[in-house]
């Protein structure tokens, strides 16, 4: 009778998260990997020996994705630090960090937001940490950066394909 209660106890659940265990994890992400890493650093060891100023720091970051087919996505994160003092670079990090994702049973509208602000939102503690000690072991301080919000970078993209989408439409119409 222990057994009966026990099966008729785990076979309870609301139907959302039935749901949820049939159509598997919206994001599996089988693989992470550097795609690409470069650093320079052209003033050492002269900048490492000789400056007494902290350099200005720049970062970018960005993030596109690739279909492979059968619901399997390449994502890639792109992180890009320059640090330059009165006007010389003194270094130049670069990251290029992908990640094999497959997608379970999710809407077709659902698919970009996914690509492009979930997984890179899951991929960026990892790359941040991977430039920061590519910097550190360059000779510099370790390189912190703050967390990037990229629901945000994703609004401001889409924002500027629908001006671009606009001007193409405007153009052809005055032809």
């Amino acid at each position: 009778m222990a057994d009966e209660n026990n099966q008729e106890e785990g076979s309870t659940g609301t139907a959302a998260e039935e749901q949820i265990r049939l159509s598997g994890d919206p994001i599996d992400i089988t693989h992470q990997y550097i795609k690409d890493l470069s650093f320079e650093n052209p003033l050492s060891p002269r900048f490492l020996v000789e400056a007494d100023a902290a350099p200005q720091i720049s970062i970018q970051v960005n993030a596109n994705a690739a279909p492979l087919g059968d619901n399997r996505y390449e994502v890639n994160l792109f992180l890009n630090a320059r640090a330059e003092h009165d006007g010389q670079i003194v270094f130049l990090a670069e990251l290029q960090y992908g990640a094999h994702v497959v997608l379970g049973e999710v809407a077709e509208e659902h698919v970009q937001p996914l690509l492009f602000i979930e997984v890179p939102r899951m991929l960026f503690p990892f790359a941040r940490q991977i430039l920061s000690n590519i910097v550190r072991d360059g000779g510099f301080p370790p390189l912190f950066m703050n967390p990037v919000d990229f629901m945000e970078m994703y609004s401001q993209g889409i924002e500027v394909a629908d001006a671009d989408e606009e001007d193409t439409e405007d153009g052809a119409a005055k032809d």
